[in-house]
């Protein structure tokens, strides 16, 4: 999504034509805008797909690249028409959606894509291939929602941080989409409460499960708070809040989203975030959230 430290580089959204994937443009080319980045909109024919439904011994590649391209300029169309003055441009790619945009992200500031495709862009993010994607791109990825906001000054963005290297940069990057869109940055460390044992016996190391509750929180928060410090370090002038909800942290960002505009995880945790329970925890995100969900590699 918008981010770069350098606005130099562009910002590559995905268009089929779908609802969804308009949605994905117009909240791209608002980021783009925010950010003074320039917008790549990029029609990925798929070379297999196109071969199979049109007939091997149709296909064109010269015609199917143009193809292609046209299709991705109605998109960008739309982009300049969200964002009066953006640069926009149009890409096509006889790659299919996955390796057009993992290709893109090279040299890309951010991806985005909507939720609601034809087909192909929300099958391969969101289906069996979610993380050939979030998993491989060499730079953010932002799924967009057909019911997400705009961040803003009432719609803050939401990081989770777990005091992992990857936390970092998903609160830096954070941090730079909250400076570009005027909005507050809330970090959030998420801790699980340790209950007795089956045998009724406390919590290692404590004399009650309250004890551990207090500990674990107060570590969840002295994390938070750390981030906190790098952020502001960095940002002086943006607003930063943090907090230590116990539970699940699929479910404390998603909580987090009715009032956020844009939530933001990294691809490796540190226990809490998107390390082994990760795979749950960002599907859980990429499919239930209402706003714009943000994976930093």
């Amino acid at each position: 999504m918008t981010q770069p430290a350098s606005t130099s580089r562009p910002l590559v959204v995905g268009y089929d034509g779908s609802d969804g994937a308009e949605k994905a443009v117009r909240w791209a080319a608002a980021a783009a805008a925010h950010a003074g980045a320039p917008l790549v909109v990029l029609h990925a024919a798929d070379r297999i797909q196109y071969a199979h439904d049109a007939g091997v011994g149709i296909w064109d590649p010269t015609k199917a690249l143009e193809s292609s391209r046209k299709a991705a300029e109605a998109g960008a169309r739309i982009a300049r028409e969200q964002a009066s003055g953006l640069e926009a441009t149009a890409r096509g790619s006889l790659l299919g959606p996955r390796q057009a945009l993992d290709e893109a992200s090279a040299g890309a500031a951010g991806v985005v894509v909507g939720t609601r495709g034809l087909g192909r862009v929300r099958s391969t993010l969101l289906g069996a291939t979610a993380y050939g994607v979030t998993g491989h791109a060499r730079c953010p990825v932002t799924v967009v929602p057909s019911s997400a906001r705009l961040p803003g000054p009432d719609a803050p963005v939401v990081v989770g941080v777990d005091g992992s290297v990857s936390a970092e940069r998903a609160a830096e990057s954070g941090a730079q989409q909250a400076a570009a869109w005027g909005a507050r940055l809330h970090l959030m460390t998420c801790w699980k409460k340790a209950d007795k044992d089956p045998w009724g016996i406390d919590p290692a190391g404590f004399d009650s499960e309250e004890d551990a509750a207090r500990a674990f929180e107060e570590a969840a928060l002295k994390i938070a708070d750390e981030a906190k410090s790098r952020v502001v370090e960095q940002h002086p002038d943006l607003e930063v809040t943090t907090s230590a909800p116990s539970g699940r942290a699929d479910e404390a960002l998603l909580d987090a989203s009715s009032e956020a505009g844009l939530l933001v995880v990294g691809t490796r945790g540190g226990g809490g975030w998107l390390s082994s329970e990760h795979g749950s925890t960002s599907r859980n995100l990429l499919h239930l959230s209402k706003v714009a969900v943000q994976i930093v590699p």
